[in-house]
């Protein structure tokens, strides 16, 4: 034990544990849980990752075959890729400890000891290179664990790996210049590219600059500089190869989703004022408008700063090695406001919200010239004094300058950090007595304990109860779902806490919510209605038809409950279904309604091969929800019809004679502007209503009979919402208030599906159902009879490269339907039918892997070998 806790380990171990004090203490203030009333979770960590986090938990602790596949994952989808991008840290296996409701308890400890780790792994690669010791190594790794890039973006915790495991690999590269060690760098950077390949990407461009500007420190002859670039390259790309069984499956899955999303025209080259960029130094300068767009988080304190700059003046470094670091400098701080140069360190995407993803490089960057050159007895010159005051000065005009024209900085902060920085200065000019790198180790610590406040004040958290609430309702409601083997349906939810609820509550749904999101779901949910992103799709707005079609056998419905809760589904709305009368009612909870819908159709049947021939059309899905029914059916008899309204009526606007596509502007400029549709369903059937994206909440309310209609916050194509079913001769008022001068109605029409109709056909469809004998999220086998008219077997899961068919114990080529859903063309008559899902690459991944591994141990042993008999001689 002595060991490891002495007086020489006891500043490693004060970088790890002075880290977790300060932000344990911030957030024990906060009454964060465990120690009050709100929690961690705020924006991305409260509304994706915390579920993600959940479905980490679901797998390991209950369904392993969750990591390759899930149904929870919207319709289904490969889940190979999310997990490389969000859930590989080895971290997370804190999280096994805490249920759903206590995971924020678990994700504020995650958060804890990635602080530490970073703060540890800085100041251990220091100490092992001998560039730092005593308390100054303490002060650099509570420094970099507390840098302004790791306060901003904590709540994004699958990032945070890469600042632990940077210095570790850029430590590993130093071994193998001066000793030739190769495996410390393969090893953190394999690592690295398991854990979190986005991240990688952004390390690896770093790798590449760091060597060059490394190789001229070298004084060997051409010869040793090629051969250690040699070593640099092939030791690379080992780790590229040991790290195969990840990244060639996630190479793939990201072609099907976020890699078809790739920026084709940059728009202005430069993105800000860099003038800007320097307010960033100071404390504090972060707040929530700088999440969506800003500048990047570069804060590294005074001290870092300050003692960067005397690399320039140091007189070590060779010129060449000067020059070059200076335009590594200044290619940094261009990456960070030419639009060209941040994209390409994002993988030729620009960020969705987190701006300057890579910038935590920038600031290693600093942190790492500065450990180089800043050392106790070293007494500074003349030409470092006037370089420290010069840069103030000129900092302070700037930040003082633009002022004005930053949302995130004041006053106070300017004058505060600038206190900081003077101290900084007269503690790096004074005479070095006893206690001195104790001052500036408490220097340290107040100026980044200042800026996790400041900045981390600008946070809003989601309360435990407003999490708790939500969670505990929806676990309730659905206990009480009948249990049934061997069995497959979805569940539907007229409200969400987020879209990964079905991640949270392991259950399949018809949302989600990821980088990894597939691209032909979210355009499929958008051609039928329901709200769909790059990134995200939600089964909002569903109608008994996709109901059916899409074996949504439960729903879990909050409209008539009310609760003045927080968190409480009354108060998440994002749809309403009176048509769920249609349904069967069950049991009840305090909070949720919940229904069986008896007309599914199943996970697969037997369907006609018109199907194949099949294409959507944009901005128009009740047509193209009727024509994919009717493909699959094989009959052209109409389920909707379009129905007029009965009279429409205005205030402060003129009445359009024709009401879809017609824009309404407002007369007065300080009058309420709406129109009023009224409309009198003549049956008990279903009423849908489309409304096109002009009339997203931003540009318009929406009530019928009084009530607001709920709809997504933005939705980019035209969505459908039930407005009336079992209610004939009821006359209906649905009101339009303009947000705006003026309102496009786009798309608004009216229509009533025949349930009679509908009902029969799909007793049809359900006559010919798989009947699955095994389940699982990656494996199914079941039975089903095909006939001359029905022989294709249709299934509702969303077609991959990785699912493979076999049909009576024969590999069978599958088809897409609607450019979606997985299907098999077969012969009439009986069937067994088994599908399975492999990520694609995996085996090939896996076997470049195992064979790299083979290679290497293969060439251990021959080296032993050779030198056992070299020695013999």
């Amino acid at each position: 034990m002595h060991k490891f806790f002495n007086k020489n380990s006891l500043p490693l171990w004060l970088s790890f544990l002075l880290p977790i004090i300060i932000m344990g203490t911030y957030f024990g203030i906060r009454g964060m849980m465990p120690f009050g009333n709100s929690s961690i979770l705020t924006v991305d960590l409260g509304q994706q990752y915390v579920d993600m986090f959940a479905l980490y938990r679901n797998t390991l602790l209950h369904h392993t075959s969750t990591f390759f596949y899930s149904f929870s994952n919207a319709l289904g989808g490969d889940m190979f890729g999310l997990w490389t991008y969000y859930l590989m840290s080895p971290l997370n296996l804190i999280l096994l400890f805490f249920k759903p409701t206590n995971l924020p308890i678990g994700i504020l400890i995650l958060t804890l000891l990635k602080y530490g780790l970073t703060g540890l792994s800085m100041a251990y690669s220091l100490k092992k290179l001998k560039w730092q010791h005593g308390w100054l190594l303490t002060s650099f790794g509570v420094i970099y664990a507390l840098m302004g890039w790791m306060i901003s973006y904590e709540l994004n915790l699958l990032w945070l790996d890469a600042a632990i495991l940077l210095p570790l690999i850029i430590l590993g590269l130093e071994y193998l210049f001066n000793m030739k060690r190769v495996w410390p760098y393969i090893i953190s950077l394999t690592a690295l590219f398991i854990i979190n390949y986005y991240m990688a990407y952004m390390v690896t461009i770093f790798l590449v600059i760091y060597t060059i500007w490394r190789l001229t420190w070298e004084t060997g002859s051409l010869k040793d500089i090629l051969k250690q670039s040699g070593l640099f390259i092939s030791s690379s790309l080992i780790s590229t190869l040991l790290a195969a069984i990840t990244l060639l499956p996630t190479a793939y899955a990201l072609t099907q989703g976020k890699g078809q999303y790739m920026t084709e025209k940059i728009g202005n080259w430069l993105e800000y004022n860099p003038l800007l960029f320097f307010s960033k130094f100071f404390v504090g300068s972060f707040n929530f408008e700088q999440m969506p767009s800003g500048q990047p988080n570069i804060f590294i304190g005074s001290l870092g700063l300050i003692t960067a700059m005397f690399f320039f003046t140091d007189k070590r470094p060779k010129v060449i090695t000067k020059v070059l670091t200076l335009l590594i400098t200044l290619f940094l701080f261009a990456s960070m406001f030419l639009a060209p140069l941040d994209l390409f360190w994002h993988g030729f995407q620009f960020p969705v919200w987190y701006p300057y993803r890579f910038s935590f490089i920038w600031s290693f960057w600093l942190l790492w010239l500065s450990a180089y050159t800043f050392k106790p007895e070293t007494i500074q010159q003349k030409k470092q004094i006037i370089t420290m005051l010069t840069t103030f000065i000129v900092v302070f005009i700037i930040v003082a300058f633009t002022l004005t024209k930053t949302n995130f900085m004041t006053w106070p902060q300017v004058l505060i950090g600038s206190a900081f920085y003077l101290i900084s200065c007269c503690l790096i000019i004074a005479p070095r007595f006893k206690y001195w790198s104790w001052l500036v180790l408490l220097l340290v610590i107040t100026e980044t304990a200042t800026n996790v406040a400041w900045t981390l004040n600008n946070f809003s958290y989601l309360t435990k109860s407003e999490y708790q609430t939500n969670v505990a309702a929806t676990t309730s409601a659905l206990t009480t779902l009948p249990k049934t083997n061997n069995t497959f349906y979805r569940i539907g939810q007229t409200y969400e806490r987020t879209k990964g609820d079905a991640f949270m509550q392991d259950y399949f749904g018809g949302s989600a919510f990821s980088s990894s999101f597939a691209k032909k779901t979210s355009d499929f949910m958008g051609y039928i209605g329901n709200p769909d992103g790059d990134n995200y799709a939600v089964y909002a707005n569903g109608t008994l038809l996709t109901d059916n079609l899409l074996n949504f056998k439960y729903y879990l419905d909050a409209k008539n409950h009310f609760s003045t809760i927080a968190g409480a589904p009354a108060n998440m709305l994002i749809s309403q279904r009176p048509d769920l009368s249609k349904m069967q009612a069950l049991k009840q909870t305090l909070d949720v309604s919940t229904y069986q819908n008896n007309n599914v159709i199943g996970l697969g049947f037997a369907a006609s091969q018109a199907a194949t021939n099949l294409k959507f059309q944009l901005n128009n899905p009740i047509r193209n929800q009727e024509l994919l029914w009717n493909k699959l059916s094989n009959n052209t008899k109409k389920l909707f019809t379009v129905q007029n309204f009965d009279h429409v009526t205005g205030t402060n606007t003129t009445v359009p004679t024709t009401i879809t596509g017609a824009y309404i502007t407002r007369k007065k400029v300080l009058g309420t502007t709406s129109l009023t549709l009224y409309f009198t369903p003549k049956t008990n059937d279903s009423y849908y209503l489309t409304l096109g994206s002009s009339l997203v909440p931003d540009n318009a309310i929406i009530t019928l009979n009084g009530q607001t209609i709920h709809t997504n916050d933005s939705f980019r194509h035209t969505i459908v919402i039930n407005v009336a079913a079992n209610a004939k001769n009821q006359q209906q008022q649905l009101k339009i208030t303009l947000k705006k001068a003026t309102l496009w109605l786009q798309n608004v029409s009216l229509y009533k599906l025949n349930n009679t109709r509908l009902a029969q056909e799909t007793a049809t469809l359900q006559q010919n159902t798989l009947k699955i004998t095994k389940f699982n999220q990656r494996t199914i086998s079941g039975k089903i009879t095909t006939t001359a008219q029905k022989s294709l077997i249709m299934t509702s899961i969303p077609q991959s490269k990785g699912w493979h068919a076999y049909v009576d114990n024969k590999k069978a080529k599958t088809v897409t339907i609607a450019n979606m859903f997985l299907a098999i063309k077969t012969s009439p008559g009986k069937h067994t039918l088994k599908l399975v899902y492999t990520p694609s690459y995996l085996i090939i991944g896996t076997i470049i892997t195992i064979t790299t591994i083979f290679m290497i141990g293969l060439y251990y042993v021959l080296l032993r070998y050779y030198q056992k008999i070299k020695s013999q001689k």
